[in-house]
């Protein structure tokens, strides 16, 4: 079985009782789970929470309600 590593991306809307970004991205980074599953031709190894960039929710319309 050939080892292979690769990176996914995922959007997540979070509601947070944090004053700033910087405490809700390290509690994330922290304690928060992401999970995937077996699948019948691979096995998964290892799943890590990575963030590289936050931007400001105010500059992002996904076409969903004004209020989030």
């Amino acid at each position: 079985m050939k080892h292979q590593t690769f990176y996914l991306m995922a959007r997540v809307a979070v509601q947070s009782d944090q004053q700033n970004i910087a405490d809700t991205v390290h509690e994330v980074e922290t304690q928060a789970t992401f999970s995937l599953n077996d699948t019948p031709n691979v096995k998964v190894l290892e799943t890590a929470i990575l963030l590289t960039r936050v931007r400001n929710i105010k500059n992002i319309n996904y076409g969903t309600s004004d209020k989030l």
